[in-house]
């Protein structure tokens, strides 16, 4: 018996079969939700499931095995481990490098302008914005460069990465599951959902103005 046939005997011998199976239901159900749903925060919630259903399939799978695993579950195991912990790591490192070689100050004004709970500016005059975690860090120099309502547009667009980061390692997940989501795809989501609190014409201006402080 080779190790694939061994590994479907043992799934149909195992106790774990019918669990296997109803998360592997509800993962294809997670996959296809995903695809209905228009709203960018539903989106990202099914997708959460799928990635999350398939990473608890694979302990099931781990103690479904009476024989040898395959070489791939046992290579796997030991990636997604190593994967787990660089994830939850490096944004931690990242704040500490940008505290020691940028410096930042928490900006109450702009929290309360988007209803987030922490906004770091950057000491830094280059137009910068990003997110870490439930953290949106923006630059003076994107301060100084927009308006109040472009400014208002672009942490609306990091507030969606900040509620995507509630969703625990959302859009990292596909390095341990694979499932395809492009960053591309990501950031077209929290476009739309910025045009909902700021408006498509503001959101449009300060991207036009990046454009071209950048060009």
């Amino acid at each position: 018996m080779n190790a694939i046939e061994c590994t479907i005997t043992c799934l149909r011998n195992s106790q774990m079969f019918i669990p296997s199976i109803l998360i592997s239901v509800g993962f294809f159900v997670s996959i296809f939700g995903y695809f209905i749903v228009k709203d960018s925060i539903e989106k990202l919630r099914f997708y959460w499931f799928a990635n999350v259903l398939a990473l608890v399939n694979m302990p099931v799978l781990f103690l479904s095995m009476s024989c040898d695993m395959i070489l791939f579950i046992k290579l796997y195991l030991g990636y997604a481990g190593i994967t787990i912990a660089m994830l939850l790591v490096s944004p931690f490192l990242y704040k500490v490098y940008l505290k020691r070689r940028i410096g930042f100050e928490r900006d109450a004004e702009l929290e309360r302008l988007v209803g987030v709970d922490r906004v770091n500016v950057l000491n830094t005059s280059l137009p910068k914005a990003f997110t870490l975690g439930n953290e949106i860090f923006i630059s003076a120099g994107m301060l100084d460069l927009l308006e109040n309502e472009e400014i208002k547009a672009v942490l609306a667009h990091e507030k969606f990465h900040v509620l995507e980061n509630k969703t625990p390692l959302v859009s990292r997940l596909k390095y341990l599951t694979f499932l395809p989501i492009s960053q591309d795809k990501i950031e077209v989501m929290a476009d739309e959902y910025a045009k909902k609190i700021a408006g498509k014409e503001s959101l449009e201006m300060a991207r036009r103005k990046i454009d071209e402080f950048y060009a």
